[in-house]
């Protein structure tokens, strides 16, 4: 006998053929427990399952190829596209109804994404439109390992996470705190069981023991899919750094040679005293009207922004499948090594000079704007070099969401790999909106930061019929009740 044991549905209790010839066997599953809805789901396809989040858009392979280098190419490098063609971008397309909506939401819900532009979408949205698969198998295989979730969802408690940081929360408290004001879980809709509300301490459990590696290999994953669906376009890059507070004082205790938070550093930049924390290298895609973060690298906030960069574009390389062709930075990573490694990977490099510079061919073309003549290709005009140097603030105002819009300034744990954690996790939220905007036909959201903020389910009174339908209760426009009514209309036999 098979049994399958649910807290709101009724439990199934599936008999086989071997209990009716002496052989009885019990295989007992809790669809409340992680491991047990895992066998269940893989050993069983007739039962009714939690559907899975999402859909993953089709992966193409289409690939640039990787070209054969030349002599020439180290000789007189030129970039492969010319004029407008290097900022020239297409538009993000608009898809069917039928590509992502289908079986997600209905066609009503559908309309009106696509036609009321004042509208930005649910919160639930995210998850249901994006394959979220990824972390069951991580469970699968950390449990396999020893390491316990006390029967939590890892996908559900990230779902918590997510939450508390498109809301503005400092901690984990705040999603908490905001319980008390909530009759129902906000997110009952989309977890495994609707009654699941984590506590501050249920999320510092489970994120504390998902790798780093594991969400910055699904925020990479989101990069993927973003350029499969034609979102990022692998042209131009952009590297930056942003201060992150780590949650420790800015001194060192007495009798002490490091801070509190061993793994961060002090950070002064401009002359500015910042405090300890972390500052990552970070790449993002230009693709003229729309630009997403792509890549990063943690380093403790006392870096050098030389050796920075240069690490991360190595690693950077390492990882990339793409051919890129333009890199943008500031002055901050401008040395000679850092100019040639970019152009022997085939990139022309726009990085600002120093102004002190003797030995360097420095020009200025434009007031307080110095750039090396020899990394600026043949042909290129003053004024269009310097156009596409002016794409580089885009990165700036791609992080500022982090800090003015999540508040994410100043982390609420410490450590390296929590500062990792922290920044994979705004960046799959931010490639998530992304992605579900375009997935739901709605261009105009894919880099909008506010949108798919409200939650279907805000107000309970609408929920109501939501329970009352799980409960076998027929409420006024359900499909049962417009039967009778037709039946019972024209006499039909019942």
């Amino acid at each position: 006998m098979i049994i399958i044991l649910y807290r709101i549905k009724p439990s199934i209790y599936q008999t086989q053929l071997t209990d009716y010839i002496g052989r009885k066997s019990v295989e007992k599953y809790d669809m409340n427990v992680p491991k047990d809805y895992r066998i269940a789901r893989k050993k069983f396809c007739w039962i009714p399952i939690h559907p899975t989040w999402g859909r993953r858009a089709k992966s193409t392979k289409n690939l640039l190829p990787k070209s054969q280098k030349r002599i020439q190419d180290f000789i007189n490098w030129t970039p492969k596209l010319q004029d407008k063609y290097v900022y020239r971008f297409p538009r993000v397309r608009i898809p069917r109804f039928e590509e992502f909506g289908l079986g997600t939401i209905s066609k009503m819900e559908w309309d009106m994404h696509r036609y009321l532009k004042k509208f930005n979408g649910f919160f639930e949205n995210l998850f249901e439109f994006n394959d979220f698969s990824f972390f069951q198998d991580l469970q699968e295989s950390l449990e396999n390992q020893g390491v316990s979730f006390k029967n939590m969802f890892v996908e559900d408690v990230l779902a918590y996470e997510m939450l508390r940081i498109n809301l503005g929360f400092k901690n984990y408290s705040g999603i908490e705190r905001m319980g008390r004001f909530l009759s129902y879980p906000p997110l009952f809709s989309i977890t495994h069981n609707p009654n699941f509300f984590p506590k501050a301490k249920d999320i510092s459990y489970v994120m504390t023991r998902i790798p780093p590696e594991a969400l910055f290999e699904f925020f990479q994953l989101l990069v993927k899919e973003c350029v499969d669906c034609g979102i990022i376009v692998p042209r131009i890059l952009i590297w930056d750094g942003q201060f992150i507070r780590s949650n420790c004082s800015n001194n060192k205790k007495k009798g002490h040679s490091t801070y509190t938070d061993p793994d961060a550093g002090y950070c002064r930049h401009n002359g500015i005293k910042k405090g300890v924390g972390y500052d990552p290298g970070i790449l993002y895609a230009h693709c003229f009207n729309r630009w997403f973060p792509i890549y990063f690298k943690m380093f403790a906030a006392n870096r050098n922004d030389i050796l920075a960069f240069r690490e991360t574009m190595e690693e950077f390389f390492t990882h990339t499948e793409y051919e890129w062709q333009v890199l943008i930075a500031d002055s901050g990573p401008y040395s000679l090594q850092n100019m040639e490694n970019i152009r022997s990977k085939g990139l022309l490099p726009i990085i600002r000079a120093r102004k002190h510079l003797k030995t360097h061919p420095i020009k200025e073309l434009k007031k307080g704007f110095f750039f090396n003549t020899d990394y600026i290709p043949k042909g290129w005009s003053d004024e269009y070099f310097l156009k596409i140097y002016s794409f580089r603030p885009m990165i700036e105002q791609g992080n500022s969401y982090n800090n003015t819009f999540y508040n994410a300034f100043r982390m609420n744990t410490r450590g390296m790999d929590a500062a990792i954690k922290l920044r994979s996790i705004l960046y799959i939220l931010e490639l998530l909106k992304a992605l579900t905007a375009y997935k739901l036909g709605r261009p105009g959201l894919v880099m909008k930061p506010s949108a798919f903020e409200s939650s279907r389910h805000s107000n309970f009174k609408l929920m109501l019929p939501y329970e009352a339908q799980k409960s076998g209760y027929l409420y006024f426009n359900s499909d049962e009740v417009l039967r009778r009514r037709i039946k019972n209309r024209y006499g039909l036999p019942s």
